[in-house]
């Protein structure tokens, strides 16, 4: 069973098919380990960890009232891993050792994952690929979060054996480390690493009485220091973006080079890095040039189904060039191929891409909104579009929620109704997982799921601080997106929730570094 555990771990970044096919093994195999007799006797002794396996429950409850039942069977089919999961693997006779492997098997599969994210990326052409975070075989923010957890139990490994000598297991650990935290900002999942950030913050609130007294104010500068590093980041994006003014009419030059004139539109502010979209535009100029050097025409979509006229725009104003022939002239073959694919904006190309700009770019979605109100392929924006919509149904209905399967119908419908701009390919539901489980369950439902989670926490005897970490980072990260919607996240927090608080409390005798201490089990 240890070895079925190890390849659950070890596919979760890898295979959703693979994923749900071995959990389906565990679960049959469980019962040949343990006997029903045996695992009656179990739950009677200890039920805690029927707790979080009665969500399934939840769900076939909520889905009596469904209006769209075809939705619903689906809902409860996918969310059938949080009974399936817990009983299967919470009564195993697993030791400190083995609970470990596993954990070196998930890590394993996140550091093998994320090499073949980075072979994609080099073939990124040939395969279709334009954006870093469609190179992870699950989505980006989910493969994050096991990238941040893998990460803290390699480093909380390190700590452990710290005494030892550097053999190659621990230069292994450190490389493991190293690659993963590169790795972690090469993504640019924005939500991936600002809740790796918090939730270092975090922990060494919750880990405060861990923290030996001649260390803790190494813990807390480090803290402040996590604290000021997106600030930083985030101020210089926005310095660079506004720090100038929309200059006097006289201050623009009216003609080009050739004697042409500028359209100059003083009342479109929007600007990309730093320099106004809206002036110094020839298109007659733009057209014939950009024509001479591109068999996509100017009339023409690019990559991205955007007109070629609007990102060739964007893209020399980025450059601080003129939107006229002179300006398409100093284009490079590469800008040029760039625009074609569909980069509005050099920063955006793949080899200039960093962290930086990507924060541009959420600034620039939402500098466009203010300015065009249009919300359309707006990251950011879109998703308050959806918080907003969340908001508005939980509203109209507090008490038991829509209901299991009536989820997407009444976003559908919420998000017609406020935000008649938004095309009805942009709508999803809340990237909240809290707010999605206040619109399924209301609050009688989300009070009894939360409910469910939570108190096995305050009954086991100890939380490591590998659990909270894990815990936290789960939390912080569903404040941002609904992770447990997804099968890899989902599967992933049922697995290590069950390994963690149950079985890894109740293993092996041997210590297991520091701990957090909890109220007591009596």
């Amino acid at each position: 069973m240890e070895g079925m555990l190890m390849s659950l771990a070890f596919v979760l970044p890898f295979s959703e098919a693979l994923v749900s096919i071995i959990t389906v093994l565990i679960f049959a195999f469980s019962w040949l380990i343990i006997s029903p007799k045996e695992k009656y006797q179990s739950f009677r002794k200890t039920p805690l960890p029927l707790f979080p396996a009665g969500i399934f429950i939840l769900y076939l409850l909520w889905a009596l009232g469904a209006h769209h039942p075809a939705n619903a069977i689906d809902e409860i089919r996918r969310n059938a891993f949080w009974l399936l999961i817990p009983i299967a693997v919470a009564y195993l006779p697993l030791s400190r050792k083995q609970i470990d492997r596993i954990l070196y098997a998930l890590a394993l599969g996140v550091i093998i994952s994320s090499l073949v994210a980075l072979v994609r990326w080099q073939f990124s052409e040939s395969i279709g690929i334009t954006d870093i975070r469609d190179t992870t075989l699950n989505p980006h923010i989910g493969h994050s979060l096991l990238v941040n957890f893998s990460l803290s139990f390699l480093l909380l490994e390190i700590f452990r054996y710290r005494e030892d000598s550097w053999n190659m297991r621990q230069i292994s650990r450190l490389a493991g480390v190293l690659f993963l935290l590169i790795f972690d900002f090469w993504l640019h999942s924005l939500l991936g690493l600002l809740t790796l950030l918090a939730t270092f913050i975090a922990l060494s609130f919750f880990t405060y009485r861990e923290i030996p007294k001649r260390l803790r104010k190494y813990v807390w500068g480090g803290a402040v220091v996590l604290i000021i590093i997106p600030l930083a980041l985030t101020g210089r994006e926005l310095y660079r973006q506004f720090h100038t003014s929309m200059p006097q009419p006289a201050q623009v030059a009216k003609f080009t080079a050739n004697g042409n004139p500028y359209q100059n539109d003083f009342n479109k502010t929007l600007r990309e890095n730093g320099h106004f979209i809206y002036l110094q535009i020839c298109l007659p100029e733009l057209r014939r040039e950009w024509n001479k050097r591109s068999a996509l025409k100017f009339s023409d979509r690019d990559a991205n189904g955007f007109p070629v006229k609007s990102t060739l725009i964007r893209y020399l104003t980025s450059m601080g060039l003129t939107k006229d022939s002179a300006g398409v002239a100093q284009l490079t073959n590469d800008d040029i191929l760039a625009i074609r694919e569909g980069f509005a904006n050099c920063r955006y190309v793949p080899e200039r891409m960093n962290l930086s700009a990507r924060i541009y770019q959420t600034i620039w979605e939402l500098d466009a909104y203010r300015s065009n109100g249009n919300p359309n392929n707006k990251s950011l924006v879109q998703r308050w579009a959806y918080t907003r919509a969340a908001l508005s149904i939980i509203a109209e209905h507090p008490v038991f929620g829509v209901g299991t399967g009536n989820e997407k119908a009444a976003f559908n419908e919420m998000l017609s109704r406020q935000n008649p701009k938004l095309r009805p390919a942009n709508f999803s539901h809340a990237h909240n997982q809290y707010l999605n489980y206040l619109v399924t369950f209301g609050i009688v439902g989300f009070a009894i799921l939360m409910f469910l989670l939570i108190y096995p926490l305050f009954r086991v005897r100890k939380l490591s601080v590998l659990t909270v970490f894990f815990l936290l980072t789960i939390g912080i990260a569903n404040l941002g997106d609904d992770n447990l919607q997804t099968h890899t996240i989902r599967t992933f927090f049922a697995l290590f929730y069950t390994l963690l608080v149950f079985d890894f409390a109740n293993s092996a005798k041997e210590t297991a570094g520091n701990f957090v201490s909890n109220n007591n089990h009596q």
